[in-house]
């Protein structure tokens, strides 16, 4: 009886819920350009469905918007139960470069719906780029192995490739973890205009934090976010 529990427990679990903040210190190279939030701000309801409202953003310092000013802002909005994508909301401000753009996701008819009128279809269960990573933190993550999700973003189906590649010790502003280290790849090997696709380090444990993240911007190169604080309600 008691396995039966803890299995049914386990079967229910998920490895982050509403009160969580990530705070992470951008860096390009041994310069801190800025700061990179990722927060599960409210439940909330969407067609009736409840589901998580996480928010993530990344700004450019003082010092650094100077060279090259980046304030961005995704909301993703899952599905509390099966944590596929209902809605999704991108404000990207680089350098020069603006783009605006609201996502309705229809499950229920497999079609993404745009702000600007235009209408796509979507594979089962179809998520975003955010929601693919808080999906990706509820997989059985080992390493050697590949797992897909079904992607959509910017007007395109993707099978997102989330590879294991191997385990690793990192320091961070908030400490040091035990950590798997994942990368994020789909066909053409791009994922948010990077060439071999994002790389994260996860704790290794049942709670699966991204820690540590490397991530390239075109015409700018390489930084990585590192963790500084955390905070848990």
């Amino acid at each position: 009886m008691f396995l039966l529990i803890v299995h049914f427990l386990y079967a229910d679990f998920r490895p982050f819920n509403t009160g969580e903040k990530l705070v992470f210190s951008v860096e390009y190279g041994p310069v801190k350009a800025g700061t990179a939030t990722m927060e599960i701000s409210e439940i909330t309801m969407i067609d009736s469905i409840p589901c998580f409202h996480i928010v993530s953003t990344e700004r450019t310092n003082s010092f650094f918007s100077k060279i090259f000013k980046i304030d961005d802002r995704y909301d993703s909005y899952i599905d509390t139960v099966n944590l596929h994508s209902l809605r999704f909301e991108k404000h990207i401000r680089e350098g020069r470069y603006k783009n605006d753009q609201v996502v309705e996701f229809k499950q229920d008819i497999g079609k993404a719906f745009y702000s600007n009128g235009e209408e796509f279809p979507i594979e089962p269960g179809a998520k975003d780029i955010i929601a693919s990573i808080y999906f990706a933190r509820t997989l059985a993550l080992e390493v050697g192995k590949s797992f897909f999700i079904n992607n959509h973003t910017d007007k395109k189906n993707y099978n997102l490739e989330i590879k294991v590649l191997k385990k690793e010790n990192v320091e961070t502003h908030a400490g040091e973890f035990d950590c798997l280290m994942v990368q994020l790849i789909v066909e053409d090997g791009t994922v948010f205009a990077s060439k071999g696709g994002l790389i994260i380090w996860l704790t290794d444990d049942m709670w699966k934090i991204p820690v540590l993240m490397r991530f390239k911007i075109l015409k700018i190169g390489s930084f990585q976010a590192k963790l500084k604080e955390a905070y848990f309600e």
